[in-house]
């Protein structure tokens, strides 16, 4: 069972939590906001509880519901415990390649997003496609982007590096925050893009599961 599940807690370090939460603030988009991977509905909470009940936008949530047992339910409990209403979030219980064929199909559009799900690489440039449906001037957050999550790091530099249209405009822990400037002339994740993600997987889960096998044997020493 994820801690989270217990403590209802947002996984973020109390700097990124503020950085976060100061961010939905200041832009204070009136478009709808998404969040990619919602464990427990901590950061969603305190994402939400940035508006008043008048103002706020429309939250949308795309996350399989398998993390933990009974995850919905939790989510939902943990809103209820914030005085906020679980049945005024558009919740989309499934696969982010999923939700977003059904996003582009209706057309969504989004001012604001956080992705903080699967950090495995072919996961993070799937999600790095919603990225097609932000508006100019809208913000996108990721969370783990640090060595520790090396296919959260290489996709999001390699994106970066081809889409010259974002721009970085805030790094706190391991959030990273970046602004769409203009539209993108071509598609956010190329054939080229995916197939990178397809070479790198295997390399990078033979390096996780070196380390994870180290720490284990320094920890029995």
């Amino acid at each position: 069972m994820r801690r989270c599940s217990e403590t209802l807690e947002a996984e973020m370090t109390p700097g990124e939590q503020e950085f976060l939460q100061n961010l939905v603030r200041t832009e204070n988009f009136t478009g709808s906001h998404l969040e990619i991977g919602t464990a427990a509905g901590g950061t969603l909470c305190r994402m939400m509880s940035c508006f008043s009940d008048e103002a706020r936008p429309r939250f949308v949530v795309v996350d399989r519901m398998t993390y933990f047992p009974n995850q919905q339910g939790i989510v939902n409990d943990n809103l209820r415990n914030h005085g906020l209403n679980p049945e005024l979030v558009d919740f989309r219980t499934s696969t982010s390649s999923e939700a977003f064929q059904a996003a582009s199909r209706q057309e969504d559009r989004f001012d604001f997003m956080l992705v903080d799900a699967s950090h495995k690489i072919r996961a993070v440039m799937s999600d790095l496609k919603w990225t097609r449906l932000l508006n100019v001037g809208g913000v996108a957050c990721f969370h783990d982007y640090c060595d520790k999550f090396p296919g959260v790091k290489l996709s999001i530099d390699r994106f970066l590096a081809q889409h010259p249209n974002y721009e970085k405009i805030g790094l706190v822990d391991s959030l990273l925050a970046i602004r769409k400037k203009s539209a993108s002339s071509a598609a956010e994740v190329s054939f080229n893009d995916s197939a990178y993600s397809v070479l790198m997987y295997v390399p990078l889960e033979v390096d996780r599961k070196i380390k994870k096998w180290k720490t284990r044997q320094r920890k029995a020493a």
